[in-house]
């Protein structure tokens, strides 16, 4: 009974999923901005899409069915792991077929939860995927972070901002005293929960690697006025410095010496392209960004690509000494 439950659970949500991609098709608008130069164009666009996802040509199988003397249509049979969202695959499909005039209805299958999409233009179905779940493959996922670092008290739409994003990405914000975590916590609180603290002076500079002595009265502190805090250990600090001084302490840690920073000067396309680090790093990679308006709208346009590319947010890992 519970494996009958579950079978109609994912057919539920296949179905909700499917209802949703329509409607994406329906909304959008039917005047195409230019129109398809030729099949090998879909050909180019088919392959592009599928690269994008880090489907590996291994993967898929091309056959073709002669339809007239005239015309004959390929079909693109993909193989994908348990866990690979289709609808994700055929709203990306869409998104690039629909400017050239060319519409993808799509049809799944129960219980194989097979997807069928079918590229027709101009009344004439010229393509079709089929998306098949395959048991032996495994969907490869790389693990990342993100942290958004701040110099200044959020404002209620960058909070609103990040939370859009649906992923687990902390706030650091610069603290010189946990006075100042408890009050910016309590200020926070309903807006964003994710938070961390960077023991930092006026002048910017890390307590940590700066002025040890400073930084353990300081984190003694957080253990009676907020023990439960988390706190950054930043780049460029001595590994043996600063393990001495927080293993004196009972706190949580987010080390984030070996991260990556990036920020607006970086200009936009330098930008872009350092958050590609994320992506098959034979490393676990963490990118701290300093955030505002810009860089978080910057984000926002690469994180879809991100995604496709089989990178998983999540949260920075912590730990205890």
């Amino acid at each position: 009974m519970k494996e009958q439950k579950k079978k109609r659970v994912i057919a539920l949500l296949l179905l909700i999923s499917c209802i949703i991609s329509g409607s994406m098709l329906v909304v959008s608008s039917k005047t195409p901005s230019r129109q398809l130069q030729s099949l090998a164009e879909a050909d180019s666009l088919i392959e592009y899409e599928l690269a994008n996802f880090s489907i590996s040509s291994n993967q898929v199988n091309q056959v073709s069915i002669d339809i007239d003397s005239s015309f004959s249509r390929k079909i693109y049979k993909v193989d994908l792991p348990p866990g690979f969202s289709k609808t994700q695959l055929h709203a990306e499909l869409n998104r690039t077929f629909h400017p050239l005039g060319i519409s993808t209805p799509a049809l799944v299958t129960f219980p194989d939860q097979k997807m069928q999409i079918h590229l027709r233009y101009e009344g004439t179905i010229v393509r079709t995927i089929t998306l098949n779940t395959n048991q032996d493959l495994v969907y490869r996922r790389d693990h990342a972070s993100i942290i958004v670092a701040l110099n200044d008290f959020p404002d209620e739409e960058l909070t609103t901002m990040l939370t859009s994003f649906g992923e687990p990405i902390p706030i650091v914000l610069s603290v010189e005293h946990p006075m100042q975590a408890n009050e910016l916590q309590k200020s926070l609180s309903g807006r964003y929960r994710r938070l961390l603290y960077w023991l930092q002076n006026e002048e910017n500079e890390d307590l940590i690697r700066k002025h040890p002595s400073l930084a353990l009265r300081r984190l003694k502190q957080f253990e009676d006025i907020l023990p439960s805090a988390h706190l950054l250990l930043s780049n460029g600090s001595s590994s043996a410095d600063s393990e001495n001084i927080v293993s004196q302490t009972d706190l949580t840690y987010v080390d984030a010496r070996d991260a990556f920073i990036l920020h607006e000067e970086l200009g936009k396309a330098s930008f872009l392209s350092k958050l590609d680090k994320l992506k098959a790093s034979p490393s676990y990679p963490l990118a701290i960004i300093m955030g505002n308006e810009t860089t978080l709208r910057w984000l926002d346009e690469k994180l879809p690509e991100l995604k496709k590319a089989g990178v998983e947010l999540i949260p920075p890992p912590k730990i205890t000494f």
